[in-house]
């Protein structure tokens, strides 16, 4: 049994099965001031300013080894990550060291390591200032994405179409500042179409590798309807055999010994181009899908590898809960306001080839907060003998799926069958209300600005939304 630092923003509630998992006697919590009262009893909790300034969560993490020594160090979220790094290089713990978490985390970083490593990539640069971003942007040509270097669940990322909307981005949040000095501009790829890696490594050797392919590229969903979905591809598919092999070229390329990883790669008409790359599980159900089809287990891998251990406790995955070919999930969509209708588990289950319902919220709940590529009422999956079939099952479960919402505070109901108005307009996002709120506004601006990445089948509550007692919090999720 083993004792563990878990390293989590003040926005942020573990999942539960991370707060009790059977190697943990002892559960330590590093939070931002404030957050004491979202664990449990019995639970030895630390507080910081910040979980982005490295040295005062060091601080804390030497209160905490002083009293019982450390074993491992738990970041399975985005925005503890490079803290997580520097804690355990300092006091010479497993896991991803300061180094490997910098090039996990810094996309500028990660892409020159990648680009020096020669794996294909869409052409890009640093700016650290609002006139270089502009420069780099005129020297690519129109449009450009933009990002911030540290980021996740697509937070102010943009594509943008000319120097207005770069201004705008810039004046919106996009600028570099000091808790995020490097922006990254890089030309637009025409993506075909996205894929996601889901790896688990250990002693530097890929131990599990599985390829998803998403229903329709993530960026520019943001708030624009159904959250993503994605299926994954069998063993012997073509286009899984060369997304792994990219994956293999970068865990290589970034020095990552053991952990879980998650890769984006887009599909172009020039052939397959790395994205991003995260040491971490993916967001949403994407950790559930994995170990519905192929048994692997990504937060328990994720626990296992940060504690100095084999992935797998008996060598090998767990057996696959599904013999199904393909199986597919889907987010069901979000809309701020008040929940007045939604499809039920029993509906959802009753449609074609689905396998698992699960479902975050219920009639009554309050939606506030920002809403990510992955912000979900719930997942559903399906199994399918044939690619063509997946994709017909999802599609089905998403038009069969029902939500309307209650704007706040204008005493009007939606009338589309996804909660907007008449004009298919969905009302505004407000901001986070409830007990934790002003932290997760100030959340949502930090360096990495992630919208949950979600390491449990069951979504905790979400980054940056909180919802109104007794209703219960959004669930948020990110596959990046």
């Amino acid at each position: 049994m083993a004792h563990a630092v878990l390293i989590c923003s003040g926005a942020r509630v573990p999942a539960a099965r991370l707060l009790d998992h059977p190697l943990l006697d002892r559960l330590s919590i590093i939070t931002e001031h404030g957050h004491t009262a979202r664990y449990p009893d019995g639970v030895a909790v630390e507080t910081v300013g910040s979980v982005h300034d490295v040295d005062e969560v060091l601080a804390a993490a030497w209160r905490i080894a002083g009293r019982h020594p450390l074993d491992g160090v738990l970041a399975p979220y985005e925005v503890g990550l490079p803290a997580a790094g520097y804690v355990r290089t300092v006091l010479g713990l497993p896991g991803p060291d300061f180094t490997t978490a910098t090039l996990f985390t810094n996309k500028h970083a990660m892409k020159q390591r990648l680009a020096a490593a020669g794996l294909p990539l869409m052409p890009f640069a640093g700016a650290h200032s609002d006139a270089q971003v502009r420069a780099r942007a005129a020297e690519f040509g129109w449009p450009v994405v933009v990002k911030p270097a540290y980021g996740g669940g697509s937070k102010d990322v943009a594509v943008v179409a000319d120097a207005a909307e770069l201004d705008a981005w810039l004046a919106g949040g996009g600028s570099p500042r000091p808790r995020n000095p490097t922006a990254v501009v890089e030309r637009r790829a025409d993506i075909l179409v996205e894929y996601h890696c889901d790896g688990v490594v250990h002693d530097g050797a890929v131990r599990s590798v599985v390829t998803s392919r998403y229903l329709e590229p993530v960026l520019g969903r943001i708030g624009q309807g159904d959250p993503y979905g994605s299926y994954q591809l069998p063993s012997d598919h073509p286009e899984h055999r060369a997304v792994a092999e990219l994956h293999a070229a970068a865990v290589a390329a970034l020095g990552l010994r053991s952990g879980v990883t998650h890769l984006e790669v887009f599909g172009t008409p020039d052939g397959l181009r790395v994205s991003e790359v995260a040491c971490r599980p993916g967001g949403g159900a994407i950790p559930a899908a994995i170990h519905l089809r192929s048994g692997v287990d990504l937060v328990d891998a994720c626990v296992r590898t940060s504690l100095g251990l084999p992935p797998f406790p008996d060598g090998t995955p767990a057996p696959a809960r599904t013999d199904a070919r393909y199986v597919g999930h889907c987010g069901l969509a979000l809309r701020p306001g008040t929940i007045t209708e939604l499809s039920t588990e029993a509906e959802l289950a009753a449609l074609p080839g689905v396998l698992d319902v699960v479902l975050h919220q219920r009639v009554g709940d309050r939606i506030a907060g920002h809403i990510y590529s992955a912000s979900a009422a719930g997942f559903v999956h399906v199994g399918a003998d044939t690619e063509e079939e997946v994709r017909e099952r999802l599609a089905t479960v998403r038009a069969a799926y029902r939500i309307r919402t209650r704007p706040d505070g204008t005493g009007s109901e939606g009338t589309g069958p996804d909660g907007t108005g008449p004009d298919g307009t969905g009302p505004e996002s407000t901001r986070p209300e409830g007990p934790g709120a002003e932290s997760a506004a100030q959340d949502s601006t930090a360096p990495d600005g992630t919208a949950p990445d979600t390491t449990d089948p069951r979504p905790p509550t979400p980054d940056h939304a909180a919802s109104a007692a007794p209703a219960r919090p959004v669930a948020e999720a990110v596959a990046s």
